[in-house]
């Protein structure tokens, strides 16, 4: 059996558990690639790594398993995947932390965090036109997206409210009391909508202009940027018509170090948006549990189907 890994960087921790696979398993065989690297995948069998495109896929002939040390799989292409039927898995031994990251955008954002922070910085109090901050007691919350991190931010704020909704999808979800037909209705009945959506081709832009123009809560996507329509998102926080963001996955991404605005659309202007740049699963605590646990999967695999 052959192995390929590819990440961004080689480093001692990941050659350490290559090294381990390699003297439990002595008829494996792994390639460790990164960026620096040429990609060959022809002869692999199964693929741990950070992506792969369209181009690469044709010719990894042999391929039959993916492991991806993260939880979005939109850096592979899954239309292709499902049509040759190679399974992709991700992790979500992290999904805990993007909820918490879901919700300290969430206070920043009602609580006007930002704003006061920038006007004391200044000096000002602004005591004759102070902007009032809005409570998350007792709200509405829209889950788009009931998975690991939908089920991880219903356990961390049930002290705030129990008020949960999301989707009809035919079947009933724990702690999830109120169910509607569509997006729309959802963004009727709620008061905040927690976007945690992966990005593929069924639901880029699922919540379009109609779902927004039916909101007048706040909004916080720890998801993917291009499950919300961009225009209409940006016009609509605009115009005050949505009242706040919380914001840490986009739409433009910087290919080099350099600066990169994160939309077409200058949602930094807003004061009524609070943004991160994609830092969901950055927290200092256990950094290598993404690469632990698709590392765990792949020897499990190994172990279960290596001649």
């Amino acid at each position: 059996m052959k192995v390929t890994i590819y990440v961004d960087e080689k480093n001692e921790f990941l050659q350490n558990k290559i090294n381990s696979l390699l003297s439990e398993f002595k008829n494996l065989e792994i390639d460790f690639l990164d960026g620096k690297d040429k990609k060959d995948y022809s002869e692999t069998d199964v693929f741990l790594g950070i992506s792969m495109t369209r181009e690469e896929l044709e010719k990894a002939n042999r391929l039959k398993q993916i492991f991806v040390p993260y939880t979005g799989l939109n850096n592979f292409p899954q239309d292709e995947l499902l049509q040759r039927k190679i399974n992709i898995e991700g992790t979500h031994v992290k999904a805990k932390y993007v909820a918490e990251k879901a919700l300290s955008l969430l206070l920043a954002t009602m609580g006007k965090v930002v704003i006061y922070d920038s006007d004391m910085r200044k000096g000002s109090w602004n005591l004759e036109n102070r902007r009032k901050w809005e409570s998350f007691f007792d709200r509405k919350v829209g889950l788009v997206g009931v998975g690991h991190i939908g089920q991880e931010f219903i356990k961390l704020v049930r002290g705030f409210t129990t008020n949960f909704s999301t989707i009809d999808r035919g079947k009933k979800i724990e702690n999830i009391s109120n169910y509607y037909s569509s997006f729309k209705e959802l963004a009727e009945n709620t008061e905040v909508l927690i976007v945690s959506l992966p990005l593929n081709s069924s639901t880029k832009n699922i919540i379009d202009r109609e779902v927004l123009e039916n909101f007048e809560g706040y909004i916080v996507n720890v998801g993917r940027g291009k499950v919300i329509e961009e225009k209409s998102f940006y016009s609509l926080l605009k115009s005050k018509k949505i009242k706040g963001a919380g914001i840490d996955v986009w739409y433009n991404y910087p290919s080099t170090g350099g600066p990169c605005n994160p939309s077409k659309y200058p949602f930094h202007e807003l004061s009524n948006v609070v943004m991160s740049p994609h830092t969901g699963t950055d927290n200092c605590e256990n950094k290598w549990s993404y690469f632990n646990d698709a590392f765990s999967k792949l020897r499990k695999y190994i172990h279960e189907n290596i001649d």
